[in-house]
């Protein structure tokens, strides 16, 4: 559950926030009330509250108690880099899991989330060689794919993104899904045309599926295109729909928010996140 829940580049998900997490702190609480000392019982609950409710304090306790009760716990690690990624404290989410690295340096989880780590730490170079190595792991894995294309796009090597993004997209076989990406690619690479294309799928696709959520998605294309008066537009949707790992996208490396804007403020101010500014 928090794997996918964290995979907040590509698609942001199927089930409506507010449904998944409900479920997550229901299941996390009666786990913790049956044994105290279960490190996925608060490790559940620390995701709950890290990309739900926003409230850092109590994700970040819950966390931390998860890796003390087992410092093995991939998704517990993984869920504090992200809260450190979101909180800014980017040095500090690079550490967390280059230390889950050393206990558990095979774990698929572990290894994409250093990559995640690097890249929007803005350490493009090292997140390609961990990529590369998850790929040695498991080739063609797809998520591992897909961030080493972002990797070479926050790098500004669109072209080299977009080749690796259209195989992605192919592995997809689905006619609306995997959009974002390549979107984002054409948009920086000035094929204007081409990302409004991939908008259009994404929108249909909402359209055939109203329970998707595709805020973040289209945020992301409309940012790159630089569209901000779009781009805020659904970042604040994002907000309204509690998707909280879009606020990934203002600290993330291959995106560029403009940080003098208002909105950027007000942005943070409802994610909850006005004393990391």
């Amino acid at each position: 559950m928090a794997a996918e829940a964290y995979a907040f580049l590509g698609s942001t998900g199927q089930m409506q926030p507010k449904e998944a997490f409900e479920i997550v702190h229901r299941y996390s609480d009666k786990a913790i009330e049956l044994d105290s000392q279960l490190s996925a019982g608060y490790a559940a609950k620390g995701s709950a509250y890290l990309l739900y409710d926003w409230k850092w304090k109590e994700a970040y306790e819950s966390l931390v108690k998860a890796i003390e009760l087992n410092p093995a716990s991939t998704d517990a690690h993984q869920l504090l880099s992200f809260y450190y990624l979101i909180t800014g404290r980017k040095s500090d989410a690079v550490e967390i899991m280059e230390k889950a690295l050393a206990v558990d340096p095979l774990s698929p989880i572990v290894n994409k989330s250093l990559v995640d780590a690097y890249l929007i730490a803005g350490r493009a170079d090292d997140a390609i060689r961990q990529a590369d190595s998850l790929l040695e792991m498991h080739p063609g894995m797809r998520v591992a794919m897909e961030l080493k294309g972002w990797c070479y796009g926050a790098k500004g090597q669109w072209q080299k993104a977009a080749e690796i993004f259209k195989e992605v997209r192919l592995q997809i076989k689905h006619p609306l899904k995997g959009f974002t990406p390549i979107g984002c690619a054409y948009a920086n690479m000035g094929e204007t045309e081409k990302a409004y294309e991939c908008i259009a799928k994404i929108e249909q696709w909402q359209r055939e599926e109203p329970g998707v959520v595709v805020d973040a998605d289209l945020a992301m294309i409309w940012l790159s295109l630089g569209e901000i008066d779009k781009a805020f537009y659904h970042l604040f949707r994002c907000v309204d729909k509690g998707i909280g790992p879009a606020a990934i996208i203002i600290e993330h490396s291959a995106f560029k928010v403009p940080r003098d804007d208002p909105r950027f403020k007000e942005l943070k101010e409802k994610f909850k996140l006005a004393e990391f500014i």
